[in-house]
């Protein structure tokens, strides 16, 4: 993992333009521990949180289709809050009117709920800023999902251990 002293803003591209068009691309800044923080206290996630921990904690240890889409529901509510806190900008993203569409809270709910942007912004963003959080906590990225790619860090061991004495042996006190 590289460590950035200079946490700045950075521009993600969403979808790939054709031709002539540019695409969709977004200026955000980091989602660092602060930012994620933030989002676990935005208004929308706090209620729905009580709940999501109620069903968990109940008797039907079944994963219930209710359960399953109270899931959904909470990753797309914290997708959306560190979305209206990172995004600055955007690129190819348009009001009705054709005119270049203001960076506001209302309209970045909008632009997520349209499922290819939803997809590509946890897929080109989020992902990014999700793993950095699990490598804080000692796990290192491996592309085939073994520890083979981590670095070993255990001291070699030095010469190998005796043998156990074969036989019968004195009992001690």
């Amino acid at each position: 993992m590289r460590l950035n002293l200079s946490p700045k803003t950075e521009r993600y591209v969403l979808i790939q333009g054709q031709d002539q068009d540019a695409g969709i691309a977004i200026m955000a800044r980091p989602a660092l521990s602060e930012v994620l923080e933030e989002a676990k206290a935005d208004a929308a996630m706090l209620g729905f949180v009580d709940d999501l921990r109620a069903m968990e904690a109940s008797d039907d240890h079944d994963i219930t289709p209710a359960l399953l889409k109270a899931k959904g529901k909470f990753g797309l509510l914290f997708t959306k809050a560190i979305a209206r806190l990172v995004i600055e900008g955007w690129d190819g993203v348009e009001d009705p009117d054709g005119s270049v569409a203001p960076v506001t809270p209302d309209r970045v709910d909008a632009f997520l709920d349209i499922p290819v942007i939803y997809d590509a912004f946890t897929a080109q963003y989020l992902s990014r800023w999700l793993t950095v959080q699990t490598e804080k906590k000692g796990s290192a990225p491996s592309p085939n999902g073994t520890s083979a790619a981590a670095r070993n860090t255990a001291v070699p061991a030095g010469r190998p251990a005796r043998s156990a004495r074969s036989g019968k042996t004195a009992r001690k006190v």
